[in-house]
């Protein structure tokens, strides 16, 4: 009976857990969180805040020219 029950078990382990995605997230990961699906993640984070950073300072720049124009 303790076989068939392991044997049970192991066969549902087999199909479940290869079905199971793993995230970068470990917030949503779980036990399923990979080490580099997170590294991905963070560095897409950085890539979209350099652009916004990028994005900011040329703002930042064409707002002091309006500003240097409305001063003369």
């Amino acid at each position: 009976m303790k076989k068939l029950l392991l044997l049970c078990l192991a066969a549902t382990g087999g199909i479940v857990l290869p079905g199971c995605e793993t995230t970068g997230d470990p917030n949503s990961g779980g036990i399923f969180w990979s080490e580099s699906k997170a590294k991905q993640r963070i560095y897409a984070r950085q890539q979209h805040l350099n652009d916004v950073e990028s994005d900011t300072s040329r703002v930042n720049r064409r707002n002091r020219r309006l500003e240097n124009r409305l001063d003369r």
